[in-house]
């Protein structure tokens, strides 16, 4: 008997989806998805608003031509900026200036409207409700702190650079 209702109860627990994201569309967008251009093949974002050009993905995921795949990485500060370094060693998305945003330029995709996470999906598919690092650091004794933006809600907040947060990263066009 408790074989067969563990079974029941796994087995909707597959099927839910781990997250729902929340959106108040009586209110206006900050980030809407028509100031976005996905370029030719859909693997980059331009902001027409900002001329920013940002990966779709999180670092980790690859853009399948339809969404992104794969898993989402962690980093601390440091290891951050040198995968950073490496999509440039790559060109990826035809640049060789990427690099972390600054805590305004990531809080510039923020959608304040939705939350869980605070993003408009159909730009940045996948975006998980956690936070990302910025370029931002907060002067102190000896710099160990960095801001992110936490996706949950796309409020920013201080991080030791030595926790692991995602990578969303950005280039000048």
């Amino acid at each position: 008997m408790y074989k067969t209702l563990l079974m029941v109860l796994l087995s909707g627990s597959l099927v839910m989806p781990a997250w729902a994201q929340k959106c108040d569309t009586a209110q206006p967008a900050s980030a809407p998805l028509s100031r976005f251009d996905a370029g030719s093949d859909g693997r980059i974002m331009t902001d027409g608003k900002t001329g920013l050009v940002w990966l779709r993905c999180p670092l980790g995921m690859q853009w399948s031509g339809s969404s992104c795949e794969g898993q989402s990485l962690t980093y601390d500060w440091g290891s951050a900026k040198a995968a950073v370094a490496e999509l440039n060693a790559q060109r990826v998305g035809g640049q060789r200036n990427w690099r972390l945003p600054t805590v305004t330029e990531l809080q510039g995709i923020v959608e304040s409207r939705c939350f869980k996470p605070a993003i408009d999906l159909q730009a940045f598919p996948f975006t998980p409700e956690s936070g990302f690092w910025s370029a931002t650091e907060i002067e102190g004794i000896n710099n160990v702190r960095a801001l992110i933006v936490h996706f949950i809600h796309g409020r920013e907040y201080i991080a030791n650079k030595q926790q692991s947060w995602r990578v969303r990263p950005v280039a000048d066009k």
